[in-house]
């Protein structure tokens, strides 16, 4: 069964008019990595990387998408890698 991750955010990330504190993150599935790749290139990390987190977060505090490249496109890297990194953590416990 799976099971989404909530995750607080060291630093809150502005996104649909509101502060969010925390997110919400769902495991990827392969139909979310192909839709990805036709978006943004695999051999386009970063926005392969956004495109991912448009299609996996599934609420960012009230906010319940849809979540669109350019609300992840203003953040500083190490708060998108917050991000990333919950993304990962939920795979590997969508594994389980």
């Amino acid at each position: 069964m799976q099971s989404n991750l909530i995750k607080k955010l060291k630093k809150p990330w502005k996104v649909g008019g509101k502060e969010a504190t925390e997110i919400e993150v769902r495991p990827a599935t392969m139909k979310d990595v192909s839709e990805a790749e036709q978006s943004a290139s695999a051999y386009q990390p970063n926005t392969f990387n956004m495109q991912m987190a448009c299609l996996q977060v599934v609420r960012a505090g009230d906010f319940t998408g849809p979540f669109v490249v350019s609300h992840f496109a203003n953040m500083r890297p190490a708060q998108f890698a917050e991000i990333t990194d919950a993304m990962r953590e939920a795979d590997r416990l969508g594994e389980d």
